[in-house]
Formats: C-alpha cells, sequence, structure tokens
C-alpha cells in the first residue's frame, strides 16, 4: 500500500479524474470549434463580414486556449497548486464559451444554437468536472449566466421562462454532480480498503505476529532471491543464525508471558542492529533468528554480529536461570555463501557454526 490517508487518496484521485475531464473538455472543444470555423469559412453561418471576423477571432483563440489545455493536461504530474490551476482552467472554459454563445444568439441572432451550444458545453463541463465541485461552477456559471442574457433579450420569450431554466438547469447541475460524486467517492473509498487489506494480508503472510519482524516464509523467498543475486553480480552474501540462551529455562522460570516479551525484546535488538535498508531479519522458529546480509563479506557480518551482542547486552534483559550469564545472552553462527552452494547448504553451514558457538560456552559467535 502506498500509505496514503482516506483523505489523500481521495485528493490524489480527484485531480487524476479533473485532469482526464480538463484533457477530454479540450479535446470535444477543440473539435467542435475546428467543425464550427470551417462551417464559418463556407459561408454557412452569415454573411455579414463584421460579424464573420469577430467569429473567427473568438474560435481561433478558443483553440488556442484547447490546444493549450491538451497540452498541459497530458502532463501526469500533479501540480502543487492544482485546485488553483483547475480552478483557472474551469472558469476561463467557461467563460470563453460563454463569450462564443454570446456572440452567437445575441450578435449573429443564432439563437437556437447558441442554446444548443450552452446544453452542450454545460454537459461535458458537469461530466469532465464533477469531482471538484468549485471547479464545475467556475465553468457553469458564465456559460449558464449568458446562456440566460440571450433568452432574456428574446422578445418572445418571458423573464419568468428565462429564470425557470436557469433555476431548474442550476438543479439538474447540482443532482447530476451528487449522483456522480457519490458513485467517484464510494469507489475511492472502497479501493482505499481494498489496498487496506491488501497490506494487512501481506504483513500477514510476511511478518511473524509476536514479534512483528519478517517470519520464515519471507526469508526462504528473500534469500532465493539474494543467491540469484549473488550468482549473477559475483558478490558476496552472508547470514548470521542466531539461538537465545537457556530460553526454556528463561520460559519455565519467568513465565511464556515474560518468554514472549524477551523474544520481542530481542528482536527489536536485532533489527535496530541492521543499519541498512537492505538487510533483514526474521523469525526462523521458536527462540532463532536469522540475519540475511546482502553484499556483506564475513568480516562485515563478524561486525554485525559483534553490534548485536553489544546492544543486547545494553537492554540487559534478566535472566537468573541462565547457566552462561544472569542476563539474556546470544549465540551466532555466521557463515558467507560459497559458490554453487544451495540454499539449503548454505543454511545448513550456519546452523553449524551455531551448534559451534554453543558447545563453546555460548554468549559468542562462529564465523567460517
Amino acid at each position: 500500500m502506498d500509505g496514503l490517508t482516506l483523505t489523500q487518496r481521495i485528493n490524489k484521485v480527484t485531480y487524476k479524474n479533473l485532469r482526464i475531464g480538463f484533457l477530454w473538455s479540450s479535446k470535444i472543444s477543440l473539435m467542435i470549434l475546428s467543425l464550427m470555423l470551417v462551417t464559418l469559412w463556407l459561408n454557412h453561418f452569415t454573411n455579414d463580414s463584421d460579424i464573420s471576423f469577430l467569429l473567427t477571432a473568438q474560435f481561433t483563440w478558443q483553440m488556442i486556449l484547447s490546444v493549450f489545455g491538451i497540452i498541459y493536461f497530458n502532463r501526469s504530474a500533479e501540480p502543487s497548486n492544482y485546485r488553483l490551476v483547475s480552478a483557472f482552467y474551469s472558469f476561463t472554459y467557461g467563460l470563453s464559451w460563454g463569450a462564443t454563445i454570446l456572440i452567437l444568439g445575441l450578435y449573429a441572432q443564432f439563437t437556437l444554437l447558441s442554446e444548443v451550444l450552452a446544453n452542450l458545453t454545460t454537459m461535458v463541463a458537469l461530466l469532465g468536472f464533477y469531482t471538484y465541485r468549485n471547479a464545475l461552477y467556475l465553468a457553469v456559471t458564465p456559460i449558464l449566466a449568458l446562456g440566460t442574457w440571450i433568452t432574456v433579450k428574446d422578445e418572445h420569450l418571458t423573464l419568468l421562462f428565462s429564470f425557470e431554466k436557469f433555476m431548474i438547469t442550476l438543479i439538474i447541475i447540482e443532482s447530476g454532480r451528487r449522483v456522480l460524486y457519490r458513485w467517484f467517492s464510494s469507489r475511492v473509498q472502497q479501493e482505499h480498503e481494498n489496498k487496506r487489506l491488501l497490506k494487512e494480508l501481506n504483513q500477514l503472510a510476511s511478518h511473524d505476529q509476536l514479534t512483528q519482524i519478517k517470519n520464515r516464509r519471507f526469508f526462504q523467498i528473500e534469500l532465493e532471491k539474494q543467491i540469484k543475486n549473488t550468482r549473477r553480480l559475483d558478490i558476496p552474501l552472508s547470514l548470521i543464525l542466531i539461538d537465545i540462551d537457556h530460553f526454556k529455562t528463561f520460559n519455565d522460570s519467568q513465565g511464556h508471558i515474560a518468554g514472549d516479551e524477551c523474544l520481542k525484546l530481542v528482536a527489536k535488538v536485532i533489527d535496530a542492529s541492521l543499519l541498512r535498508g537492505i538487510d533483514s531479519v526474521s523469525r526462523f522458529g521458536g527462540e532463532e533468528f536469522v540475519v540475511l546480509l546482502p553484499n556483506t563479506n564475513l568480516d562485515g557480518a563478524i561486525l554485525v554480529a559483534q553490534r548485536i551482542q553489544e546492544n543486547l547486552a545494553k537492554v540487559a534483559i534478566d535472566h537468573p536461570a541462565s547457566h552462561t550469564s544472569h542476563l539474556v545472552t546470544i549465540s551466532q553462527g555466521i557463515t558467507t555463501y560459497e559458490e554453487s552452494q544451495r540454499s539449503t547448504q548454505f543454511i545448513e553451514k550456519a546452523d553449524h557454526n551455531l551448534y559451534d558457538a554453543k558447545k563453546s560456552g555460548r554468549n559468542c559467535y562462529i564465523a567460517a
């Protein structure tokens, strides 16, 4: 999972949808304007040269704006101030189409065409900008206001009709926006929940539930991957097998709850002792842990083992029943991968060294 909260995810997906909507509306606008400009040049709009010039100028600068929108919103990167960018584009979209509708309806006397364009561009804004309410209304307000002004000027229509049309259109836009946004937000919430569940499943599959470090399943997969990298890149790979000394006597004397806390503390110490992101510690089983050190030779692995022992000594977990020390100690078997070794042989070598460390009195490491 990407670690986003639900609010952050909604914001991210909101801009993603807005970007697609802006890109789509720019392409639709460019297509409509191109057709209208061709029709104008074929002299199917008006024979008035002044009106033709005005319409040509209006269509041309709108087409330039549309091309700019297509170029800008083709970028996938989210601007830091995307709400401001969205508001500016939406208002420019609405104002430019509102001006076109006004020129067509009021000056060129194409009332029906201007009304069709008003309805069409409003629908485009609703479908493209619904995820951000401010952007939607910045786009549709100039279109509706100037479109309504044309109907007010129409002597065949009453002022009441113009007002009713304006209000009904607003109601349709807002109700449509709410329906679309409910669908949008529910989809985002579902996606967020799915990612959360996937993260939990991955956590369960790869982590030990008691110590919260990686589990044996993760180690086996990671080991095979690192062995392949070692062979391919000809780099060293080291492994440390760790066992808590006299852990059974600790459990018997302190109780299983204290034993669980001991395992958690030791796991935490080992994990904190690994200074690189590529290193990993996994619970190997019972009181055993395994540390995997990519691109690390035997000397480097010994330094890590020494650091683990020193850090564990600083934590000072009491172990009165230990035959080695009054504190919890560990034995470590260290080995480095040899060419052509199988993963099982690699682990067996570390296990053999761990056994030798125990025979040597525990609270030490054997490296070979």
